[in-house]
Formats: structure tokens, sequence, C-alpha cells
């Protein structure tokens, strides 16, 4: 008779711990952040704003959808068409900007370097010159040159909303180098 009120104990009273029980507790924890973060911060992610709360960034994490462009490939990524993301280049490397649709996007104020790589204009500071928009780097110091497309790659491979998502494959420069340029120290002054 015992046993019999024994097994019924276990039966009754003791579960196992499930997969199902696991995603309760999780799920009830992270509401319970969201809930905390919402009311310290006004925000459920603790104030955060990168890219690894941004669904195309981390769709591009799980699926390495690295890409390799032509220049026009590239082209088709300048943000007049919205159903594709907004892409610059810098010395052959392809950024995902799409986050900044009014900074790069048309009508704003760095467009001219979205969908093209304009390696010479990151390096001169010429935006007033159409043929500056170039990859070709000809007749610019390039130590100078060198340093100043770093420091540009930097940045975007450092910024908390912008990623690198491929390459460009270049042609071969033919023709002229562009005339000449003043450095400008800002862009835009």
């Amino acid at each position: 008779m015992k046993k019999d009120t024994q097994d019924n104990h276990n039966d009754v009273g003791w579960r196992s711990f499930g997969v199902l029980d696991i995603a309760r507790v999780f799920s009830g924890l992270l509401v319970a952040n969201a809930i905390l973060s919402w009311f310290f911060t006004s925000s459920s992610t603790w104030g955060y704003d990168g890219k690894w709360i941004n669904p195309s960034y981390l769709s591009f994490k799980v699926r390495n959808n690295f890409v390799n462009l032509t220049l026009d490939e590239l082209a088709k990524y300048d943000g007049q068409d919205k159903a594709l993301p907004l892409y610059l280049a810098i010395n052959g490397s392809v950024y995902d900007v799409s986050v900044s649709r009014t900074i790069y996007g048309p009508g704003g104020p760095y467009s001219k370097f979205a969908g093209k790589d304009a390696a010479r204009a990151w390096v001169t500071g010429c935006f007033g010159k159409p043929d500056e928009f170039t990859y070709d780097l000809r007749e610019i110091d390039e130590k100078e040159a060198r340093n100043a497309i770093q420091n540009w790659q930097d940045f975007y491979d450092n910024h908390r909303k912008y990623w690198y998502v491929g390459t460009v494959i270049h042609e071969e420069i033919t023709g002229p180098p562009p005339e000449p340029c003043e450095h400008v120290a800002y862009p835009g002054s």
C-alpha cells in the first residue's frame, strides 16, 4: 500500500521541467527586462539604438550575404528604389547606410556618395566637383590617400548603425585622371 501512495505522489506533485517551461521563464524575463528598461530609460532596449536591434543587420549576419558588385550594380543602391538597401563604397569596400536615408538618400547632404565608390572625394574633400566621385586615386599622394581612406573605412566599420556588406569589382581605369582639386578641410564649406 505504501508503494501506491508514493507512486501517486510522484505522478501528481512532481512534473518534469520541460522545454515549454524554459521558454515561459525566458519570455517572462524578457518582458520584465523590457518593462524595467522602459520605466528607467523610456526605451525597451535600455537606450541602445545600434545595428544589433536592426532586423536588416541581424538578417545579414545570419545569412552572411556578402555582395560582390560591379559599379553598374552598385549604382542601383543609390536610394532611388526604397525597396533596395542604400549602399556606398570606399576604395572597394561596400557599406550599408540604409538607416540614414535622410543623409545618404536622394536630396540628402551626402547623396552624391550613394551607389558609387567615391574614394577620391573622401580623400580630397572636393564635394563640388562631379569628377571627384570616383575610385580613381591617381595623382593623389599615396600616403595621404591611404590614411584618409583608412580613417573613413574605420568610421564605417565601427559605426553603431552601418555595416560592411561586401566589395566592388572595379574596372581598369583608363583616360586622364580628374583635374586637381584644392582640398577642402570641412566638406560643405
